[in-house]
């Protein structure tokens, strides 16, 4: 074999050396891939079981903690609801705001403090056993509540789900057997209807709200500060047909009936513990004269807020929020209707830390706990302030930076 020849050989014989140690490597390289990606894979895997097991532990607390506190106050168990029940036997018999007629059908104390068109629409249930009718009305409002922390519109479900059963609000809401669930239910479905394009439908369940209507002053401002006249229209149809019925119900006389009863002590009990603005202003000299200046100011700030938020949920937060704050009737249990705003502060990458760490304080039981206290007004003023500063710091758009965070890593 010549030089040339052999140099030849040489070559290619390390050439296919080469390539086979190459695919040596490679055959290697794919023998080795598999279990470190599959240790990955696990690993990944009990990452994420073991924040499941955490988040499902939380949960399981939250309600063990409530049910304690419930079991506590057991003495309040359906305080609410027996008068609303009594009442729904009268409606449409002209004496649902007859003391006396309340005493003997049930009310247990308690007085009428719906419209005609509400306890009627309970009758539904008044032909039931109380203890019947208690359990469905129970049960029914747990699915309420359940719906307005799953469906409000660009919150994180984790979130107001871990609000929702650590919050004594809550608890003491279905302890005492409000309808401040269904209002919340009313006024999610409402949002979730706007953002479907559906403006007249919303209109008509916002007027639904009139089950609470002392909690619903927010509704009007954040329609007409965002130019949703379609939906204004529809909801001020619906709430004079609603008044109207009331006439139908009780008769011309229950706005008279309605007004003489609520100046008893009952009616509105403890006014220097509500978490409103009516409740601060009566630590204050010139109770009305404050109130009303200091109501003036929240309406401004929610028009001018309302004008530049375009995100659904977070416009309704406000709405619920200032609506809770000018309510000139409300307890610790309506501080329900502060969770989506908490919660939406705390979940917003533009806003400080020092905020989010506001909003769990109010999400925890420290402002109902102040409230019970010999000064009531440290929680007043604890509880008014966040909701203002809160709705002070929203942005145009405040969660699309959050939107676009979680669909990145997602991803």
């Amino acid at each position: 074999m010549g030089r040339e020849a052999a140099g030849g050989y040489l070559s290619a014989h390390i050439r296919t050396g080469v390539r086979s140690r190459d695919r040596g490597r490679i055959c290697y390289n794919k023998g080795t891939n598999p279990p470190q990606d599959i240790k990955l894979r696990e690993a990944l895997r009990s990452k994420r079981v073991a924040v499941a097991v955490g988040v499902a532990a939380l949960f399981i607390l939250g309600l063990a903690f409530n049910t304690w506190f419930a079991v506590l106050n057991r003495t309040g168990f359906g305080v609410d609801y027996k008068p609303f029940y009594a009442g729904s036997h009268l409606a449409g018999t002209g004496h649902a705001y007859d003391m006396d007629a309340l005493q003997k059908a049930g009310a247990a104390g308690g007085v009428s403090s719906r419209l005609p068109v509400v306890i009627y629409g309970h009758k539904i249930l008044s032909g039931l056993p109380y203890g019947e009718a208690h359990s469905i009305w129970m049960a029914g409002t747990v699915v309420a509540l359940v719906a307005f922390a799953a469906f409000w519109p660009g919150t994180r479900r984790l979130l107001m789900g871990m609000a929702l059963v650590w919050s004594i609000p809550a608890a003491l809401m279905l302890l005492y057997g409000q309808d401040s669930p269904i209002w919340l239910m009313f006024f999610t479905a409402a949002l979730l209807l706007i953002e479907r394009k559906r403006p007249w439908s919303a209109g008509v369940v916002f007027s639904l709200c009139i089950c609470k209507f002392h909690l619903s002053l927010g509704i009007p401002i954040l329609l007409a500060a965002q130019k949703r006249w379609k939906t204004m229209i529809a909801g001020t149809i619906g709430t004079v047909v609603w008044i109207g019925a009331c006439f139908l119900i009780e008769g011309p006389q229950w706005p008279l009936r309605y007004w003489e009863m609520s100046k008893i002590g009952v009616f509105n009990p403890a006014a220097g513990r509500m978490p409103t603005l009516h409740g601060i202003a009566s630590w204050l000299p010139w109770t009305v004269v404050t109130e009303t200046v200091l109501a003036g100011a929240l309406v401004l700030i929610l028009w001018v807020t309302l004008r530049h938020t375009h995100d659904l949920g977070t416009a309704g937060a406000a709405a619920i929020a200032g609506g809770l704050l000018l309510s000139p009737h409300a307890y610790a249990n309506e501080l329900v209707l502060l969770i989506p705003l908490a919660v939406l502060t705390f979940q917003r990458p533009n806003v400080p830390s020092w905020l989010k760490g506001w909003a769990v304080l109010l999400l925890s039981p420290a402002p109902v706990l102040l409230l019970v206290t010999p000064e009531p007004w440290l929680g007043q003023v604890f509880i008014a302030a966040f909701a203002v500063t809160a709705i002070i710091a929203l942005k145009p758009n405040p969660l699309s930076e959050a939107t676009a965070g979680d669909a990145q890593g997602a991803t």
